[in-house]
C-alpha cells in the first residue's frame, strides 16, 4: 500500500557540463564520422576507442556549477521565508 502525500513538489534542475574528446585518423572526417567515433569512447577520463577509421580519447568532463532551478508544480504550496529566487 503506497502512502499520499498532500503536496507535491517537482523542480528541474539545468547545468552545462562539458566534455571533451580527441579524435585522430589517417584520413580526412565527415563531421558525423568524427562524432561517431568520438561517441564510441566510454566517458572515463583517459578512456580510448579505435576503430578502421581512426581513434577516439575521452579528455575528460568539466562539470557546470551555475545551476538554473526552475518550479514546475507545487510552488503555490511553499513556506515563505527561504532567501532563493528561482
Amino acid at each position: 500500500m503506497s502512502k499520499e502525500y498532500k503536496y507535491t513538489y517537482r523542480f528541474s534542475e539545468q547545468t552545462v557540463d562539458v566534455r571533451y574528446y580527441k579524435v585522430e585518423s589517417n584520413k580526412k572526417l565527415t563531421r558525423s564520422e568524427m562524432q561517431d567515433i568520438a561517441w564510441s569512447v566510454e566517458q572515463t577520463e583517459g578512456e580510448t576507442y579505435t576503430d578502421k577509421d581512426g581513434k577516439a580519447t575521452f579528455g575528460g568532463t568539466e562539470y557546470g556549477d551555475d545551476a538554473q532551478y526552475q518550479m514546475e508544480e507545487g510552488s503555490e504550496n511553499l513556506l515563505d521565508g527561504d532567501d532563493y529566487d528561482w
